[in-house]
């Protein structure tokens, strides 16, 4: 699947949402009216009569616009409310559903399993490793929800960890991070929105029945009272309408992905028995059924159906499971698998001692051509997957548990940047000063571990470490980040390895936090941003070659991807607000312009047929920051 493409048909579908809620909001509005033409016919006349005569002795267009506008405000308002209510993006969703949150540095056996797939699936990707909440129900079930892959949060069952295998559960996460790479997420939280002021002309139906039958009995005795009831039975009427229109909305724009989501969980894990033996454990006995009273208005976006009604039953959100598996396995006999309660293996890095970095596989694909790394975006496979875990376990022990508790990965930050220091000693007493001093004495700690630290193992712990930085209250971050750039100016500058760290840990962070909102696409030429991206292929042209002759004819080779006549900045004429404005600005182009992009970054790195990691994560982490992951690719510096 082309990531850009699918990038840009999420776009697409979003026009597709708005022009099917426009149709369910001329629905209501015209069932209002009608409504109301009743109501008033009735109080005046005693009876109900509907005709073009008392239309036009009753009704006057006054009434109907004043009606309209009023429903059209009712819900757009409605939609608004939640849309803004969910801007906290995935992590809204999860506790809106009951979920709670497994922290990084958790032991559990179970949760523990499941955060390493997470974590390897996510760095296999390329994608900022989301956060997992946990649903104490026994079925099977599991959802990503997010408004941006920098605040997604990926959700599973109690009963999808005690009854799945470990490939079984990769391959319904497999099937989550689809949803999550092709921007179904986005489009799954405006749904919510919308429906919510779709259903909010039954909810006030429902309010004014409620209010009359706790109104004296003899008030319920005259004309008014009863065309007040007439009302509120109406709207409520009107309210199933408005269901109506909701499930035919999720029904048309959700049931395709899910096959989509399904065909790519198998091309990701490359083990179409892992989801297909998911599927058949939820037609067995255990069901995929969520508990949640808020479960209705997810459950387009959750694995499996999650709730069971006649709304589902006529506009379901999924195709059946007989079909998904049949689809996934054609020779499957039809008969579903029992959920018995599996054993989790404990995550133990013994059996793999003697794979440490030097003799990791290095089966993940091997970076050969621009197209080659284009044709990576947004992808996962067996092997990437397979390279990650084995990076992971060769780490050195004490990084790797550092980066996956809240607390120590600051301190590991703060380590990593104080080892970019030309002058450490000033960097140490500016830190000292900034932070409290047991952390400072857990950073002194990891500064030996992090100076003989291999260079493949820096983006993967730090993507760790933002990860679990996550779990910081709004004001720890402040605190943190602050403290960061301290770090970064105690020696009144900043070389291009600080900015790297900084822009990738800051922009994932802020945009988790709510500091920054997430790009929207804009522009559909890149011609325009000529200065802009004159400026990064500079910057990617300097650190990976160091003569200065190399660097300009690799920025010749990189400008030329781009289509662009451009020159070389001078390697002294950086600034740092410059790249960060470059790299903004380049944010807002649209899917189907950014290949073009960064092709021109890899042609840069590629010019001299040799690979440098440096250069390489450079790479990735302006992908990375583009919204196009990119996965890992083992270089070694390799002749190409």
């Amino acid at each position: 699947m082309n990531f850009f493409e699918a990038q840009d048909r999420a776009r697409k579908k979003t026009g597709w949402l708005i022009l099917l809620f426009s149709f369910a909001v001329i629905g209501l509005v015209l069932l209002t009216n009608l409504l109301l033409l009743g109501v008033f016919t009735f109080i005046q006349t005693g009876q109900l009569e509907l005709s073009p005569t008392v239309l036009q002795s009753y009704y006057s267009w006054e009434v109907f616009s004043a009606a309209s506008i009023g429903v059209c405000l009712l819900i757009f308002g409605g939609s608004l409310y939640k849309t803004m209510s969910l801007s906290g993006g995935g992590s809204a969703v999860a506790e809106m559903l009951g979920g709670r949150l497994v922290p990084q540095a958790s032991n559990d056996l179970q949760t523990r399993q499941l955060l390493n797939v997470v974590e390897e699936m996510a760095i296999a990707a390329g994608t900022p490793i989301p956060k997992v909440y946990l649903l104490e129900d026994t079925s099977i079930n599991a959802f990503a929800a997010g408004n941006s892959p920098a605040n997604a949060v990926i959700g599973v069952t109690r009963g999808t960890l005690s009854r799945l295998t470990r490939e079984e559960l990769q391959g319904v996460i497999a099937h989550e991070f689809s949803h999550i790479i092709n921007g179904d997420m986005r489009l799954n939280i405006r749904l919510i929105g919308i429906l919510h002021g779709i259903l909010l002309i039954g909810m006030i139906g429902y309010f004014i029945l409620r209010s009359i039958r706790f109104r004296g009995r003899s008030s319920k005795k005259g004309g008014g009272v009863a065309a007040i009831l007439a009302l509120g039975a109406g709207l409520m009427a009107i309210g199933y309408a408005g269901t109506f229109f909701g499930n035919w909305i999720k029904a048309s724009v959700s049931r395709q992905r899910e096959y989509l989501a399904d065909s790519s969980a198998v091309q990701f894990t490359r083990n179409k028995q892992g989801i297909a033996g998911a599927l058949k454990k939820i037609g067995g006995s255990v069901g995929s059924t969520i508990a949640s009273g808020n479960a209705p208005q997810y459950s387009h976006a959750f694995f499996a159906e999650g709730i069971s009604s006649f709304w589902q039953k006529l506009f379901a959100t999924h195709p059946p499971l007989q079909k998904r598996i049949k689809e996934i396995d054609p020779g499957w006999d039809g008969e579903f698998l029992s959920s018995t309660m599996t054993q989790t293996s404990s995550f133990n890095t013994e059996k793999t001692e003697s794979s440490k970095a030097e003799k990791i596989a290095m089966t993940a694909a091997i970076l050969s051509s621009a197209e080659a790394a284009i044709a990576q975006v947004g992808s996962l496979n067996e092997e990437n997957i397979e390279y990650v875990h084995q990076l992971i376990i060769a780490m050195p022990p004490l990084l790797r548990s550092a980066a996956q508790d809240a607390y120590s990965a600051r301190a590991l930050i703060y380590a990593v940047l104080i080892g970019l220091q030309k002058n450490r000693a000033n960097a140490i007493s500016a830190l000292s000063q900034q932070i409290a001093p047991d952390m400072f004495l857990e950073c002194k700690s990891l500064l030996p571990e992090i100076q003989n630290l291999d260079d493949q193992f820096k983006l993967p712990l730090l993507e760790l470490s933002i990860s679990a930085l996550r779990e910081l209250s709004p004001n720890q971050f402040v605190q943190f980040k602050f403290a960061v750039d301290k770090v970064i100016t105690s020696d009144n500058s900043v070389n291009l390895n600080e900015w790297v760290i900084q822009r990738l840990l800051i922009q994932q962070l802020d945009l988790h936090f709510g500091f920054r909102k997430p790009a929207k696409s804009k522009h559909s030429s890149l011609q325009i941003f000529g200065a802009e991206v004159q400026t990064l292929l500079s910057l990617i042209a300097y650190i990976e070659h160091k003569d200065d002759s190399d660097a300009k004819a690799a920025f010749a080779k990189g400008a030329g991807e781009s289509g662009m006549t451009l020159e070389i900045l001078p390697r002294q004429g950086f600034r740092l607000e410059n790249l960060n404005h470059s790299l903004d600005r380049l944010m807002l182009l649209k899917p189907l312009v950014k290949p073009r992009l960064l092709k021109a970054f890899v042609a840069t790195i590629l010019h001299d047929g040799k690979v440098t990691t440096k250069g390489m994560e450079l790479v990735r982490t302006l992908s990375t920051c583009l919204d196009c992951p990119m996965p890992p690719m083992p270089v070694n510096s390799q002749t190409l």
